[in-house]
């Protein structure tokens, strides 16, 4: 096994940085997610739902970062839960938030987001638009 090159070595510090501060945003969400029964996936996954609607559970399940059994199990709870509607089109399911999971969604969304900007506010307003130039660079890859 060969040796890592210094350019190998910062960039695979950066992607151990990147690492802990994704898992380090997931509890913090977790955490304050849990007053609306809630937790990050669950939040990701109401709002793939609002921002795609109507849409099927596969194309859900390649817009989130869980198992074909993760999405299928909230699908399921966030029905019994009255949050979701599923509609048969021929072979297809498509599902939509009822009023009841744009609620819950619209109840947390702001607070959410103001907490997940608030990750940022050590870096100035420059440093957020290459941050952000940078990591669309990086999802493109």
């Amino acid at each position: 096994m060969g040796k890592l090159s210094l350019t190998e070595k910062v960039k695979l510090s950066c992607w151990m940085s990147i690492l802990q501060f994704v898992q380090k945003s997931n509890l913090q969400s977790n955490e304050f997610l849990k007053q609306y029964d809630l937790n990050a996936s669950k939040f990701d996954m109401l709002h793939q739902i609002q921002e795609n609607q109507p849409i099927t559970q596969k194309e859900l399940g390649e817009k989130l970062l869980i198992s074909k059994g993760g999405v299928s199990q909230m699908i399921k709870q966030f029905e019994a839960d009255g949050w979701i509607t599923r509609q048969q089109e021929w072979k297809e399911k498509y599902i939509s938030l009822t009023a009841r999971g744009q609620e819950q969604l619209d109840n947390c969304f702001i607070a959410q987001s103001k907490l997940q900007a608030s990750a940022f506010d050590n870096l100035t307003k420059q440093e957020v638009l290459q941050l952000a130039k940078i990591s669309k660079k990086l999802m493109k890859s």
